[in-house]
């Protein structure tokens, strides 16, 4: 065996195994165990931008032949579908020279219309209803709560108004719960890529230059779709209303990456000290309603173009 080849395959196994752990930690812990889930897939990206696709391959085939074995069969499909995807195609679009804002387009479309096809699959194979395994989940977590807190001495007007609160959250997320896994699997594939470019000076010199946040612009013609979304929403047909709130979730992130991007530019040109930025992130990771502010104002950079100079759609 030569040596290239030899340090291939010892580098497929450093990432399949790096991978492994950090699956293993997210199934094992769910809720300490997040973190490591939103980066399982990074170990495979590395080694494929480092040692070219077979590596990057072989990491993620490791890793779900070792979850294989190990005799849980949902495993390592969830693996699959929440990680491995990820894991390949992101640098196989990244070095094809998508750039950063397609290469994620790209492999999460792909990522979500696999799961869609395995999740019908799977319903119709099993004659089960989707819809309700679905609701039967979100309903067992919602009664899980409000036991946990009718023991925290509430009072029954405070724990029945906690517990219709809880009852209309667990309903909507079940309504736009498309939306939600498409937002998550966005969300860990920009994290994932994130870490990349943050190893790039060291580790990966060359790959290609990353696009730039402050850059980012949805296509023009994305505002109709919004458009439509909310007119629809005035249809009195619960199917179409249910559609319509998909596409305003998954729009509406869509548009907060760009309001994220106009506030950078403005952070950048008032030079706004490091302390108040890490404010601003921390209250972003808080405060849903300030995610909410910069989707509009995303939105609204489509007509006000906030940014100078003008910036070509991406």
């Amino acid at each position: 065996m030569s040596l290239p080849v030899r340090e291939l395959l010892i580098d497929a196994v450093k990432g399949g195994a790096l991978t492994l752990a950090l699956f293993l930690a997210y199934v094992t812990f769910p809720v300490v165990g997040l973190a490591a889930g939103m980066i399982a897939p990074l170990p495979a990206i590395y080694y494929y931008l480092r040692r070219g696709a077979l590596t990057g391959i072989l990491a993620v085939a490791i890793t779900f032949t070792v979850l294989f074995v190990m005799g849980e069969r949902t495993i390592p499909l969830l693996y699959l579908l929440q990680s491995g995807v990820l894991g390949i195609m992101l640098p196989f679009f990244y070095l094809q020279g998508k750039g950063t804002a397609r290469s994620i387009a790209y492999t999460v479309g792909i990522n979500f219309l696999l799961i869609v096809v395995v999740a019908l699959g799977y319903g119709f194979w099993a004659g089960v209803d989707l819809q309700e395994v679905l609701l039967k989940g979100i309903n067992s977590s919602t009664d899980q709560a409000v036991a946990i807190y009718g023991k925290q001495g509430l009072s029954k007007e405070d724990l029945d108004m906690f517990s219709q609160g809880i009852r209309q959250a667990g309903a909507l997320i079940a309504k736009i719960f498309p939306a939600i896994m498409l937002v998550v699997l966005v969300t860990i594939a920009s994290l994932n890529m994130h870490i990349i470019f943050r190893l790039k000076a060291k580790r990966l010199p060359d790959i290609p230059e990353p696009d730039q946040l402050i850059t980012f612009k949805n296509p023009d013609l994305l505002v109709w779709v919004v458009i439509l979304a909310g007119f629809s929403m005035l249809v009195p047909d619960a199917d179409i209303s249910r559609v319509a709130q998909n596409l305003l979730v998954v729009t509406g992130f869509a548009y907060f990456f760009q309001g994220l991007a106009v506030i950078l530019v403005f952070f950048n040109r008032i030079a706004i000290p490091r302390l108040a930025r890490g404010i601003f992130w921390l209250m972003l990771m808080f405060q849903p309603y300030l995610v909410l502010a910069l989707a509009v104002f995303g939105l609204f950079d489509t007509w006000g173009n906030f940014r100078t100079p003008k910036i070509k759609n991406l």
